[in-house]
């Protein structure tokens, strides 16, 4: 993962080539280790982009039923 510049369709798709090399079998144990490794970074990576995005959602819907009920005040 090269932090940063890492975008959530780019990490999705790592995982799925993981999945993919990890499932043929004719890797090294410490190869698969280090897939490991590198899919659980991805993945929580995923989970936090996942986590922000419906974090920003609900705070807009919040402030969009803050701003309805102002606008209904006499």
């Amino acid at each position: 993962m090269q932090g940063d510049d890492i975008t959530f369709e780019r990490a999705l798709r790592r995982l799925q080539e993981i999945v993919d090399l990890v499932k043929k079998k004719e890797i090294s144990l410490e190869k698969s280790l280090d897939f490991l490794e590198e899919g659980v970074q991805l993945a929580n990576f995923c989970t936090e982009r996942i986590d922000h995005t419906r974090w920003q959602e609900e705070k807009k819907d919040i402030d969009e039923k803050d701003a309805e009920g102002k606008d209904n005040l006499p």
